[in-house]
């Protein structure tokens, strides 16, 4: 890969921070975020938390304890005034997450002006200068396939990620009786939203198996094609809780050495074994992202 390519994602990247730094106070919409940095819509949220170590939901809240020390430092605003700026709604728990972050109360930070930890991206409120890529020390084996569309059956969840066992029953319960599993059944998970940003009770996923045969839609089973073409393709071992390290390490790792750009379609996991005879160390997701050649 060209290194100007690296330097592109470095830019485009940097162009978020900004956008960030100068809506600090805002209400952040991610649609606005991946449009500055001229990033996919569908996938900004890993995206950045690749290549900047944090969510966007944590890099602002670090930004805006990071603005609170400097006002500690630096004016006599009363602490509870300070810890409004930074979006507490209470003395108390800005106390717990000011403490969490530099160590000491806001009352002996200001006492003893101690120093801003270092941030994984080098980036800080008020220093954007030192912005590196996160380092990530193995290499994640990805492969690049050609994939047909796909057609599949599914039922949506809406809400915690952890509760999607009932979707997932009621979707093999369901083609079961329609002769749609079988040997070389492939399940698929679309994970739609991103819980550092969603709302936990507004989360969507969609539980969906594969189909080759026409299928008609029926109640809350819907059907729909997954796009085909390029997919980057890793393999997650261990919790599906987990997962999230492994899509850090294709956005943040493999993507901006890798000569490829995202395409706007969402990316979609397949679950190779299942955790009703597999242990949960050994369970197996294949995280498909879609990418074109830069």
């Amino acid at each position: 890969m060209k290194t100007v390519t690296l330097h592109d994602y470095q830019e485009r990247i940097v162009r978020s921070l900004l956008y960030i730094q100068d809506h600090l106070d805002d209400e952040l919409e991610l649609e606005k975020l991946a449009c500055a940095a001229a990033f996919s819509r569908f996938h900004f949220h890993r995206i950045f938390r690749g290549l900047v170590g944090e969510s966007v939901k944590e890099y602002v809240r670090r930004l805006r304890l990071e603005r609170a020390a400097r006002d500690l430092k630096r004016s006599g605003d009363a602490i509870t005034e300070i810890a409004f700026k930074a979006g507490f709604d209470a003395h108390e728990s800005f106390t717990r997450a000011f403490g969490e972050m530099f160590g000491v109360s806001p009352t002996a930070y200001r006492a003893a002006h101690q120093r801003t930890p270092e941030s994984r991206s080098g980036a800080h409120f008020e220093d954007l200068s030192g912005y590196h890529f996160p380092h990530y020390s193995d290499p994640l084996p990805v492969e690049v396939k050609a994939l047909a569309p796909m057609h599949v059956v599914f039922v949506r969840h809406v809400g915690p990620y952890r509760e999607v066992g009932p979707s997932w029953g009621k979707l093999m319960s369901w083609a079961g009786r329609r002769g749609l599993l079988g040997p070389g059944m492939k399940l698929i998970g679309v994970v739609h939203d991103d819980p550092d940003v969603t709302a936990e009770d507004k989360l969507r996923y969609d539980a969906a198996v594969i189909v080759k045969q026409p299928v008609q839609p029926e109640g809350e089973f819907g059907v729909t094609e997954l796009a085909g073409g390029s997919y980057a393709v890793a393999t997650h071992r261990g919790p599906y809780e987990r997962s999230g390290a492994t899509y850090e390490r294709m956005f943040g790792g493999w993507l901006p050495t890798s000569g490829y750009e995202l395409r706007d379609v969402p990316s979609f996991e397949q679950y190779l074994n299942a955790p009703q005879n597999t242990r949960t160390e050994d369970l197996l997701t294949a995280i498909h992202i879609p990418v074109e050649k830069a």
